[in-house]
């Protein structure tokens, strides 16, 4: 009885895969588990040129982990984070399964544990907030003296 269950389990299988633990979750992280992301960026966010720092940043204080890129990015734009993953000397993979999302807001990257850590937070938004300059050609604001003497 139990050589029969196995039978149709390896038919099951082999028709249909072997089943995934939590398959949305993988496919929104690029393979991987929400609680082994450390860094999570969005197509968006790769293709800008000033998320480099916050990835330098996040890969210099995690040597040990490894990064996973979404290849429908074009190259050009990868290109930078590859380079900076090859000099840290980081594992790196690009997954390039139709089931990963072509969209800005889909995720481009992921910086990953080889086991869990559930780190919050993991968006390069709320994780590495870009600081607003200051405009200095704006004119100082007066004070309420000054507005009172109508200056």
């Amino acid at each position: 009885m139990a050589e029969k269950s196995q039978m149709e389990q390896h038919l099951q299988n082999s028709v249909y895969g072997t089943p995934k633990i939590n398959p949305d979750e993988q496919r929104h992280y690029l393979g991987t588990f929400r609680e082994r992301v450390s860094l999570a960026m969005t197509i968006a966010e790769v293709t800008d040129r000033q998320s480099l720092d916050a990835f330098i940043t996040e890969i210099s204080a995690h040597p040990d982990y490894q990064v996973i890129f979404n290849g429908h990015i074009n190259q050009t734009d990868l290109a930078p984070y590859l380079k900076l993953a090859s000099q840290h000397n980081l594992k790196f993979t690009i997954k390039q399964d139709t089931i990963y999302g072509v969209n800005d807001t889909d995720l481009g990257l992921v910086v990953a544990s080889d086991e869990a850590i559930n780190q919050n937070p993991i968006s390069l938004a709320k994780k590495y907030p870009t600081k607003t300059p200051t405009d200095s050609t704006s004119a100082p604001k007066k004070n309420w003296f000054d507005k009172l003497l109508g200056h």
